[in-house]
């Protein structure tokens, strides 16, 4: 028994066909096929019913998703489907808030992370029970607050510094430390409505 394994990996080295590697080819292409690009929808939908999750979590991150399969794979018997979803350029608001009730953990910590998560959905992780789901939703939270108005040179020279003692304080036992500057936190701007799929 054992030496069969060994037989397998030699002859896969050696360039031998094995019979499942035919299988995981022909899985590879239905994938790539479900990322592609102007694909005809009838085909997506085809390809969002298909049995192999890989080929339904390709579907799910395609930014031109339909709604209607949106919904359908909300309700996926695979997490890994739903947080390809949750965490997709083109998430659907309402199926956000969908997403939001979801029991698994990676799913909630995808839409999190997720630009195209609405604000509400936002605020609703932010008062999640589990620390590090609120956490992630805090911090999408602080970047779109961040990024609504760019502050100007004269508001940052004027703010405190995070973490910073105020002068009654003892002063550090580590000693005067020149200070750091850090670069701005990057912003990405909201996506528009009308724009149309790739």
């Amino acid at each position: 028994m054992a030496d069969d394994g060994w037989s397998r990996a030699l002859m896969a080295a050696s360039g031998v066909p094995v019979a499942s590697e035919s299988r995981d080819d022909g899985l590879r292409a239905v994938v790539m096929e479900a990322r592609t690009d102007g694909l005809p929808r009838e085909r997506v939908i085809a390809l969002a019913q298909h049995r192999e999750p890989a080929v339904r979590e390709a579907v799910a991150a395609r930014p031109d998703c339909p709604l209607g399969m949106q919904a359908s794979l909300a309700h996926d018997r695979r997490a890994s489907v739903r947080v390809a979803l949750a965490s997709g350029p083109g998430l659907a608001g309402s199926i956000a808030g969908v997403l939001a009730q979801d029991r698994e953990l990676s799913v909630l910590k995808a839409l999190a992370r997720n630009a195209a998560t609405p604000r509400p959905v936002l605020e609703r992780l932010a008062a999640h029970r589990r620390d590090d789901v609120a956490r992630l939703a805090r911090r999408s939270l602080d970047g779109v607050v961040l990024g609504a108005a760019p502050a100007t040179v004269a508001e940052i020279e004027e703010r405190p510094r995070a973490g910073a003692a105020p002068a009654s304080e003892e002063r550090s036992p580590v000693g005067d430390r020149a200070s750091r500057v850090l670069a701005p936190r990057p912003s990405v701007p909201p996506r528009s409505e009308g724009r149309s799929p790739r």
